[in-house]
């Protein structure tokens, strides 16, 4: 996710009132600074401290600007503005043949060296979180939904069908399913492919939290707003952004992100520049948001706004055919994550998986899938290996449990084995947490004391 700017300028000025004048000016707008008078000292800064921008003088008093501009683009990924009272444009293409990323002939106004320093940090930031999203996408293998039931290969094709829009898309499905695969999906198969991919969990944040996380924030604008902060919105323009639990979401932030979907403008917390955004959503929850609608916690202009299109995720009870698939190719995953060498499931296991219902869908299996791997020593996922929980009764033992029965005493096991700690027992669920408080309530599960 998109965080505010937390490294410095470095300002590289030999002339010590005006590198005064441009870290005050900086630090007025709430902008980290380093500063150097000299080529030496700017590299003992960056010695000491990476820099999330350099602003640096060609004319300095030890070294060569331009020379000095080659030696940090060669070792730093950082954006370099050159600053020079050399008005020719010979000096100025020179720099930017040499790897500067933008420039300022002196003397400059003040809303110019700030518009240029900001424009550079977020292409930074925007250009390291692609990176580091790339980076995850390739070890965690951005890929098409395993499944060969029918509802699958409907999924598959309406994916495919939407990715080559720009509407905005709703998806729908109990919590596991898969929802943030698809959103990832969509956007990897769009024209957007190129540009960020951000998700929040609306679910997870309280509405000032929220509401900072997507339109970003002004160094002041609440207690702990220390610096300023760049949103969702914002740091993604070009990209996508998904909404993940969007069901949750408060109402006063609903409307805010209404309003910015209309316009594609917005306003940071606490400031009054209105910013242009081109974005595409993707919203996600496990409920009914009609029936939302109609119970008045969920905006029916931003349903329409956000609903072009829908796509509706089966419960992995429903596809008994998927779940092999999925269990094998999970197994090839981790593999060489766990340092194993499984090679399947023995004809028992498979059964077992077959007749248990999944209340936390994909993300279940997927956590009982590792625990087997863990447990396993030969090559096949064997009934032993598998949870108790999910395993059939034996012979003697009372008659068949209903699936309600099943999941309850699943629920209640593992938040007796959580000490009551909900959070960790939703992770070992699969399940997100405001599911779990639901289904303790429907199954009237007192919750011990951690």
């Amino acid at each position: 996710m998109a965080r505010g700017v937390a490294l410095p300028v470095l300002v590289v000025e030999d002339d010590p009132e005006l590198r005064g004048t441009l870290v005050q000016l900086l630090q007025a707008q709430g902008i980290p600074t380093m500063a150097a008078g000299c080529g030496s000292e700017a590299r003992q800064r960056l010695e000491e401290a990476e820099a999330g921008l350099i602003l640096l003088d060609l004319g300095l008093p030890d070294v060569d600007g331009l020379e000095l501009l080659v030696e940090l683009k060669a070792q730093e990924d950082t954006p370099v503005v050159v600053l020079t009272g050399r008005s020719d444009i010979a000096t100025v293409v020179e720099a930017m043949k040499r790897g500067a990323d933008n420039f300022l002939v002196k003397p400059t106004e003040a809303s110019q060296v700030l518009a240029t320093v900001q424009k550079e940090l977020s292409r930074h930031l925007l250009r390291r979180q692609m990176e580091s999203q790339a980076a995850r996408d390739k070890a965690s293998g951005v890929r098409l939904p395993v499944g060969a039931s029918r509802a699958m290969h409907q999924v598959r094709q309406l994916v495919e069908r939407v990715a080559e829009t720009d509407a905005s898309v709703v998806l729908l499905g109990e919590s596991g399913t898969g929802k943030g695969m698809i959103a990832r999906l969509i956007h990897s198969l769009s024209r957007r492919r190129e540009r960020p991919f951000l998700d929040v969990n609306c679910a997870a944040l309280a509405p000032q939290l929220l509401e900072s996380e997507l339109f970003g924030h002004e160094r002041g604008a609440f207690t702990d707003a220390r610096e300023r902060k760049l949103g969702l919105l914002e740091a993604a323009h070009g990209g996508t952004v998904f909404l993940d639990e969007v069901a949750d979401m408060d109402l006063a932030v609903q409307s805010k992100l209404l309003k910015a979907i209309e316009d594609r403008r917005f306003r940071r917390l606490g400031g009054v520049r209105e910013i242009q955004v081109d974005v595409r959503l993707i919203a996600a929850t496990h409920r009914d948001l009609k029936q939302e609608v109609a119970a008045g916690r969920f905006r029916q202009d931003l349903y329409y706004r956000l609903n072009v299109f829908q796509i509706t995720l089966p419960p992995l009870r429903e596809r008994v055919e998927d779940i092999v698939p999925i269990a094998e190719a999970f197994i090839a995953e981790l593999n060489p994550v766990l340092g194993r060498k499984v090679q399947g499931l023995s004809p028992e296991a498979v059964r077992i998986l077959e007749a248990y219902s999944w209340p936390g869908n994909i993300r279940e299996l997927r956590n009982v899938i590792e625990r087997a791997m863990i447990l396993a020593r030969g090559e096949l996922i064997r009934p032993e290996h598998l949870p108790r929980e999910i395993r059939p009764q034996r012979a003697g033992e009372s008659g068949p449990l209903s699936l309600a029965e099943v999941e309850a005493a699943h629920i209640r096991k593992v938040v007796e084995q959580c000490g009551g700690n909900l959070k960790k027992a939703a992770e070992l669920l699969g399940i997100a947490r405001s599911t779990l408080y639901e289904k303790l309530a429907r199954y009237r599960i007192l919750v011990p004391r951690s």
